[in-house]
């Protein structure tokens, strides 16, 4: 059975006096316009990203996402920062832009007295993406949750961290979990109790 022309264009609904109808021209210089605009706005953003002057891309709070070249060399600098240091220690925060308790205790290590604390001692933030960045690292020092802080008291900067004496640890969910009622002079009074044995 086969439809002819003329009874498929009986069906068509009646034009509309003075309405234009939608052109597929239209449509398409809409659509190539729109396609152009995106992609000069990527360009611009893939410039920006490409003349930066560090190789490590910026997250909305300032904690970078590193290659694991980069981050060894982070870790052996803040190593030798910790030996330097009056208490030998070092603080290694694991953490990720997406994370609201990693953005809310970011605000709180602004605030007095931790800033002052954390001033005095060598920290280092690292960001671990969706938990696709240093997966190596984050399974050998069993870090299962982010808004995590490690304590360690490296003794050898020639050794990776995860030979490093870790003096303590906790995770910090101060704004989803059980640290809610934490504040900043409550993390700076436990990174003061804490010595190098």
């Amino acid at each position: 059975m086969t439809l002819s022309y003329r009874f498929c264009a009986a069906k068509r609904p009646p034009e509309i006096p003075g309405r234009r109808r939608p052109s597929v021209r239209r449509f398409v210089v809409f659509f190539l316009t729109s396609a152009f605009a995106f992609s000069l706005g990527c360009v611009e953003q893939n410039t920006e990203a490409s003349t930066a002057t560090s190789k490590s891309v910026r997250q909305p709070y300032g904690v970078p996402l590193r290659s694991d070249a980069e981050l060894a060399n982070e870790l052996q600098n803040l190593c030798t920062r910790a030996e330097a240091s009056e208490r030998g220690l070092a603080l290694v925060e694991f953490s990720a832009s997406w994370c609201s308790d990693c953005r809310k205790l970011h605000g709180m290590k602004q605030a007095s007295p931790l800033s002052e604390t954390l001033e005095a001692l060598p920290h280092l933030t690292i960001n671990v993406g969706r938990f696709d960045q240093h997966r190596s690292l984050l399974d050998a020092l069993q870090i299962e949750k982010i808004a995590h802080w490690s304590i360690f008291a490296p003794m050898n900067c020639t050794e990776p961290i995860t030979r490093w004496t870790r003096l303590s640890r906790r995770t910090l969910e101060v704004s989803s979990g059980a640290a809610r009622n934490l504040s900043p002079a409550d993390l700076a009074a436990w990174l003061a109790s804490l010595r190098k044995s």
